[in-house]
């Protein structure tokens, strides 16, 4: 990824002249109680004027929502936002869950994913991007992913119960998971969540040259990014995409 002040950015994705995309830093963090001020802030990094943006009090689902210029600023219980239309931008929080940027430059539709190991074991990309083939007309094999920064491997620790509920959800995932220390009498381990997203994408239809990992883990690089297991902070960083008219 490229880095600025304030954000950083996919390489590959800026060189598309209609899009406009971002992923904040450090000290920046999304204030919902003052969104009006929070989207100037937005539009002055992004250096764009947008007719409208989007965001969602997520709540780790697999909803999505395809949004035109009708539709809510802020809406509730969706991790997930997909649209053609120009000109509005689309918002998703975290601090160390996967914000997953997708763009079709031929069908010219974008989306904007939340997934939390929660919304990855119940696959929300899944959901996302049968959405984009469904409803817009997308080829998968057109779509490209961004995976924002986002804990990693070498940071998500978990318990057994949990790579038990992974396990029964996605084949052959051994390679993705390790062992761990014995903590407080429990084995630890840590998991892979992020391939484990990209493999879902190429299943769908995705070509693994069209899957970009940003490779930046917001645990171990707390002291740039929000991270709420490196520093149990409420802040959130927020990725940014939209397409210009």
């Amino acid at each position: 990824m490229k880095d600025t002040d304030k954000y950083v950015y996919f390489e590959e994705l800026s060189k598309y002249d209609d899009v406009i995309h971002l992923y904040t830093k450090k000290p920046f963090n999304l204030d919902m109680s003052n969104l009006e001020g929070e989207f100037k802030k937005l539009e002055e990094m992004a250096g764009y004027k947008f007719d409208k943006l989007y965001i969602s009090n997520q709540t780790h689902s697999t909803n999505i929502e395809c949004v035109d210029k009708e539709s809510e600023t802020l809406l509730n219980d969706v991790d997930g936002f997909i649209t053609n239309v120009r000109g509005v931008a689309l918002l998703t929080k975290s601090a160390d869950c996967q914000s997953i940027l997708l763009y079709d430059p031929v069908s010219k539709v974008i989306g904007n994913i939340h997934s939390g190991w929660k919304g990855t074991l119940n696959k929300i990309i899944d959901n996302a991007i049968n959405i984009m083939i469904t409803e817009y007309g997308c080829n998968p094999k057109n779509i490209k992913a961004f995976i924002c920064p986002s804990i990693l491997k070498c940071c998500f620790e978990v318990d057994e119960d949990l790579v038990d509920n992974f396990k029964k959800v996605f084949d052959n995932i051994d390679d993705l998971i390790s062992l761990g220390d014995i903590k407080d009498g429990k084995q630890k381990y840590f998991i892979d969540t992020v391939t484990i997203n990209k493999r879902e994408m190429i299943k769908l239809g995705l070509t693994e040259n069209n899957i970009n990992l940003s490779n930046i883990c917001t645990m171990h690089n707390n002291s740039v990014f929000n991270s709420y297991r490196g520093d149990h902070t409420p802040c959130r960083n927020v990725a940014l995409i939209a397409l210009k008219k």
